[in-house]
């Protein structure tokens, strides 16, 4: 079968297109047969550098995927899933454990992930686990829909948990959203409107602040054009500040997204993709009694309510382009030059592609 192979760390050239073994399904697995995969900012990063503990090379990563099951295991619970259209949750636990009874596997102690600590989707077939595996409604052929359901699971799963889960977000409250214009950020401003909150988004850039305001915010910051972002939050709260500032981006950014809260205000930390290491200045913290609260485990339960939402038409997903497989590599490229807008989307390698080159939903 075809994949895309990282055999060290490095740029692009460590990812090439090969011919490789096709996997083959344990007895509680599928094999799916990859329709479209959406790309990560952690496809990127554990590229340049092993950046997740139990990773090595050589490695397929890929982490987002929709796919059609053409092999499947001798538990009954694979046996049902042949034929079907699946999209994966890329979360791989034991199944069994208090954590995974409790519906929080990311705790397991048997934790992998598809695309990191296990083959992913940068290939033409992959073996999942079948409890991984939601059927969804859509023909294979449909390929628009396929790749909107490629770009739900960790963006979607996680802003879910972020924003309603840990953060607890009501309607009426005010919360900041970083980055509007990643596939993460842009599922945060419409999770959060879907609620009834009042959203204040940022992006870098004047175009992207036309593309976020689309979406719907209420108040749009480009801090292309803007030296204080904090400042300009309690400006457009009256000098109050928000309820809420949901933290996919970590490092320094931390620190400010604190004082841009009320007293009382609240901090979810989502994600470290700015830096895993910030100084805190504690007065920020407990004189005005704000909380950081970290994200937690994303638990199955959100991943379906994020589909059940998405599926009822709540929200939907931002693409900001589609890729044939075989240019994976430029596709990955878009995602480095952070031009983007939403989710970047590879068709499968059987995919066939309308017109040459990117297409642009």
């Amino acid at each position: 079968m075809k994949a895309w192979v990282q055999t060290g760390f490095g740029g692009p050239e460590v990812r090439r297109l090969i011919e490789v073994a096709a996997p083959s399904a344990a007895p509680d697995e599928v094999v799916v047969r990859t329709l479209a995969l959406a790309l990560n900012r952690l496809d990127v990063l554990q590229r340049r550098e092993p950046v997740v503990a139990g990773m090595s090379v050589p490695h397929v990563a890929g982490m987002d995927l929709v796919g059609e099951v053409v092999t499947v295991g001798s538990s009954p619970e694979s046996r049902r899933l042949l034929g079907a259209t699946v999209l994966v949750d890329p979360v791989v636990s034991c199944g069994d454990c208090d954590y995974c009874r409790a519906n929080t596997p990311t705790y397991c102690s048997a934790f992998a992930t598809i695309g990191s600590t296990r083959p992913g989707g940068m290939a033409e077939l992959v073996a999942v686990p079948a409890r991984n595996c939601t059927v969804v409604d859509v023909d294979p052929g449909d390929d628009a829909r396929i790749a909107e359901l490629a770009a739900l699971p960790v963006a979607c799963a996680t802003a879910w948990r972020g924003l309603l889960g840990a953060g607890r977000l009501e309607a009426g409250e005010t919360v900041v959203i970083p980055g509007a214009g990643s596939g993460l950020g842009a599922a945060g401003v419409q999770i959060a409107l879907s609620r009834g909150a009042k959203v204040i988004t940022m992006v870098s850039g004047a175009a992207k602040a036309v593309r976020a305001a689309g979406l719907g915010a209420h108040h749009v910051i480009d801090r292309t054009a803007t030296s204080d972002w904090v400042a300009e939050v309690h400006r457009l709260t009256g000098g109050v500040g928000a309820d809420m500032v949901w933290d996919h981006v970590g490092g320094e950014f931390l620190g400010a997204s604190l004082r841009a809260t009320r007293p009382g205000g609240r901090v979810v930390l989502s994600g470290t993709t700015a830096g895993l290491d910030m100084r805190l200045h504690l007065p920020d913290l407990y004189q005005p009694g704000r909380s950081i609260l970290g994200h937690g485990s994303y638990s199955r339960q959100d991943m379906s309510s994020a589909i059940a939402a998405f599926t009822d038409g709540q929200f939907s997903v931002v693409l900001d382009s589609v890729w044939p497989f075989e240019r994976l590599d430029e596709a990955e490229a878009r995602l480095e030059s952070n031009e983007f807008f939403g989710k970047i989307v590879v068709r499968g390698p059987g995919a066939v592609v309308a017109a040459e080159g990117q297409e642009t939903p």
